[in-house]
């Protein structure tokens, strides 16, 4: 019984995907080729596995916009992956101006949907779709708001001593880095690395990863090869933190300075860096219609006859003519 009740207590790793994809800064949402109930989910709204779902537009380029999914397993992110509804969900998420345009002319729809399956592929070199598997069971808040995304580039060995070396060196380092900015913390009482950063494995590699840090030279699991290892840095406005306080720091220079100190330590055993700024917004919530009983809709016709009957049939007024005092 009481192992039973350990299991219960243990949370799962969260398993979150990233699609990049070019979305008009006069658009707030991205649309749909057929139409959907749920227009924010759209060909993901019947898919199984999905729990919750994000869309994160870059700060300095806001164009660039990204579609998180988290995913309750990795066997409904496969089975996805494999169905008409991912061809449909990456056909409608182009991946720059040219793709929209593309996507738009009818005589190439044949040509866009067989791309699509070609990416939607898991051993695509150029996949759209950035698997990260958290690295953690600690309670963490949400990737949401605005946010520093840091991604590292490790060498990974066999037998993974590096890649686990090189993690736990990041985190040392800058789970209680606070770059100039945050004094906001101050005085909070928070478990500063249980709400304001949260970390992730990269699983499978996209063309966004390949583009920063090169195509992967590895062929198999167990041969050398790298690992890319992601931190978010949270700005939660729930602990006092605004978008004011991010884009200052982002803009001083000593911050700038102090984050470029902080990874410096280590490397090696990281390799190469890259940051960048998005503001993250949960998909709002889809309730669908309501759609009342036939005992339901019975009982609204009886209470509007009666309230019509009434209408038409007053009772004549009375008045009191009682003894007074």
């Amino acid at each position: 019984m009481a192992r039973t009740k350990e299991i219960t207590r243990r949370r799962s790793d969260s398993l979150v995907t990233w699609t990049r994809f070019h979305l008009p800064v006069e658009r707030e949402w991205p649309t749909w080729a057929v139409d959907h109930e749920n227009v924010h989910f759209g060909p993901l709204d019947d898919v199984t596995g999905v729990r919750k779902g994000w869309l994160g537009r870059m700060v300095e380029d806001p164009k660039q916009a990204a579609y998180i999914i988290e995913w309750e397993d990795l066997e409904h992110l496969k089975q996805f992956r494999s169905s008409p509804a991912c061809a449909a969900f990456l056909r409608n998420l182009p991946e720059n101006d040219h793709s929209l345009q593309l996507s738009r002319d009818g005589s190439s729809s044949e040509q866009s949907s067989s791309s699509v399956e070609d990416a939607s592929s898991s051993s695509s070199p150029a996949s759209r779709f950035l698997t990260l598997r958290e690295s953690t069971q600690r309670p963490k808040s949400d990737v949401e708001g605005r946010v520093t995304f840091n991604a590292f580039l490790v060498p990974h060995k066999q037998g993974h001593e590096t890649t686990w070396n090189a993690y736990h060196a990041l985190r040392d380092e800058l789970c209680s880095f606070q770059p100039r900015g945050f004094e906001f913390i101050a005085g909070t009482g928070l478990h500063w690395e249980c709400y304001m950063n949260t970390w992730f494995f990269a699983l499978e590699e996209d063309q966004w990863v390949q583009n920063k840090f090169g195509k992967s030279e590895q062929t198999d699991e167990n041969t050398d090869g790298r690992t890319v290892i992601c931190e978010f840095h949270l700005w939660p406005q729930k602990y006092g933190a605004t978008p004011e306080h991010e884009e200052a720091s982002a803009s001083d220079p000593e911050a700038t300075a102090s984050w470029n100190e902080a990874v410096a330590k280590v490397m090696p055993p990281v390799t190469a860096w890259v940051q960048e700024r998005w503001d993250v917004l949960p998909l709002p919530y889809y309730e669908p219609p309501y759609e009342p009983t036939e005992e339901e809709l019975e009982h609204h016709r009886k209470l509007e006859e009666f309230i019509k009957y009434h209408r038409e049939n007053p009772k004549p007024e009375v008045r009191w003519c009682g003894t007074r005092f």
